[in-house]
């Protein structure tokens, strides 16, 4: 191969990744702006959820007060998170 074909072949090579790369950035994640906005409000909800049952955990504050935790204190946690 000499280098006029090795030059070429590299100018195709770029020409295909730019054509790839401008067919992902066209994309969008959501179908349309109400299944955004929907996906969107349904997980801020599960966040809000979430934060309130571990800011009215009194077990979640016990163990955050605790200076040293054991293996069973690492249980107590992981249970009232899930």
């Amino acid at each position: 191969m000499n280098k006029k074909q090795f030059l070429n072949t590299y100018k195709k090579i770029d020409s295909l990744n730019q054509e790839r790369t401008e067919n992902t950035q066209n994309r969008t994640l959501y179908r349309s702006e109400y299944d955004e906005r929907l996906i969107k409000d349904f997980h801020y909800a599960k966040f809000q959820k979430n934060l309130h049952n571990a800011q009215q955990s009194k077990a979640l504050k016990e163990l955050l007060e605790k200076d040293n935790w054991n293996e069973e204190d690492t249980e107590k946690l992981l249970s009232s998170l899930r």
